[in-house]
């Protein structure tokens, strides 16, 4: 294993860091534990999305051991029997050189196709469960998978007594950012003076990864315009870079109405249905023609009630809805916002995970369950008049709030048509005075 990494090396994921101790502490003792009856594990999943450190962590665990790493390489089987071949020889060195960690990076691109519908995924998946069946208690291997969607994985691979154990590292909070950008800031001394939580409060939702690749965007950015003190600011102006992964591409008349409406849109829907104030951006990057950012944490795959639901949905179609009440017209840019909600709307009808049947009592359709709709073809007329209704109901509201709030509109485009950006601070100073002109409905 090349360039060793550490817990100490890993910022943040105190809990995570402390779970992964306990596995080193059994590692580095095998014998020990044996005596006492106990084992490592067989295998451990540690899951999450893009970027958030599932590598470093297991990587940080050999480490840490100080015991053999074994990593399979995917690119160095172009065949089915030579993967099949590399699972084997690499079992077979882990339990020569026991203990070990056999480490298998993207385990879902190895074993992980819907359905099992092809034959590498099938017999990949059949040679592992033989591989990790074969590893006994007494042998001291543990293999580590790292995998951005665990629920897709084959239920066989991670029943008890297989890849039982799990890590899960969710995008970094507040905190964890924090201590993240503390890692990456005390690395140069040019930002030693830079306000750490301060970063980590403008970067809501960023992974370490995203995190690290900022600090470098931000040094880049001023050396090459001959900047040499670094500031936030110089921080913020490379945050849109990191999230939209495209260079700012420049306006040569500004931007035009409907842009404006439509980022004015997002933001009055989001104010009105949450409180939330952030800033308002028609600056383009790459084929993004602005965007709308608020601070506050955006949490991923927490419980989802009927009321969020359509709250959300009222604010992604805000932009459409500020489009068409504003400018009497709608763009063909506002179709991606449409695709988004009906994307957002099918994850959340899932029938086993969402709970369908209680979505629909204020529908039209009433109660609908399996057994109502056994055929395909009814369920997903059922799903797709659903749909619809939850779209137009959507969308009128959002249309509501805007004419409601036409003056604040007009307001923050005056004020958006000239500076092309507007900072929370600057959309909060607006606000302020259409509250004390009682004019903010």
């Amino acid at each position: 294993m090349n360039d060793k990494i550490y817990l100490k090396d890993i910022a943040g994921y105190d809990e995570e860091k402390a779970e992964a101790k306990k596995i080193i502490e059994v590692l580095k003792n095998h014998e020990k534990y044996k005596k006492i009856g106990a084992y490592i594990p067989k295998g451990l999943i540690l899951s999450g999305n893009p970027g958030v450190g599932k590598t470093m962590l297991a990587k940080a665990i050999a480490s840490e051991s100080d015991v053999p790493f074994f990593e399979f390489e995917s690119n160095e089987s172009e065949t089915e029997a030579a993967t099949i071949k590399s699972i084997k020889e690499l079992f077979k060195k882990a339990r020569e050189n026991a203990p070990s960690i056999i480490f298998i990076d993207e385990f879902d691109e190895l074993v992980m196709t819907v359905d099992f519908r092809s034959d590498y995924s099938r017999k990949a998946t059949k040679i592992l469960l033989t591989e990790i069946d074969g590893i006994s208690s007494s042998d001291g291997v543990l293999v580590i998978a790292t995998t951005n969607y665990r629920p897709m994985l084959p239920p066989a691979l991670v029943r008890s007594g297989r890849m039982d154990k799990r890590i899960t590292m969710e995008m970094p909070d507040t905190l964890d950012r924090e201590e993240i950008f503390k890692l990456y800031l005390s690395k140069n001394e040019l930002l030693k003076d830079i306000d750490a939580h301060q970063l980590a409060l403008k970067t809501a939702n960023f992974s370490g990864a995203d995190i690290k690749t900022l600090v470098n965007e931000a040094i880049i950015d001023c050396a090459s315009q001959g900047i040499e003190k670094i500031t936030i600011a110089d921080f913020e102006r490379n945050i849109p870079v990191v999230m939209f992964q495209d260079i700012r591409k420049k306006s040569k008349n500004g931007p035009d109405d409907m842009t404006c409406y439509h980022e004015i849109g997002h933001f009055i829907t989001e104010y009105k249905t949450s409180g939330s104030v952030g800033s308002i951006s028609t600056e383009r990057y790459g084929r993004v023609q602005g965007h709308v950012y608020f601070e506050e944490e955006i949490i991923e795959f927490e419980p989802v009630t009927r009321d969020t639901l359509k709250k959300k949905l009222v604010t992604i179609l805000g932009g459409l809805a500020g489009e068409e009440v504003m400018c009497g017209d709608v763009t063909s840019g506002s179709g991606d916002d449409v695709g988004k909600a009906r994307r957002f709307i099918s994850q959340l009808m899932n029938v086993g995970a969402f709970g369908f049947d209680k979505l629909l009592p204020d529908t039209k359709i009433g109660k609908i369950s399996r057994e109502s709709f056994p055929t395909s073809e009814k369920r997903i007329e059922a799903i797709e008049n659903l749909e619809t209704e939850l779209l137009t109901e959507a969308f009128e509201k959002a249309k509501a709030l805007i004419k409601s709030n036409e003056s604040l509109a007009k307001a923050l485009y005056t004020e958006l048509k000239q500076k092309e950006k507007l900072s929370k601070r600057e959309v909060q100073e607006i606000l302020k005075n259409f509250k004390e002109s009682g004019e903010l409905q």
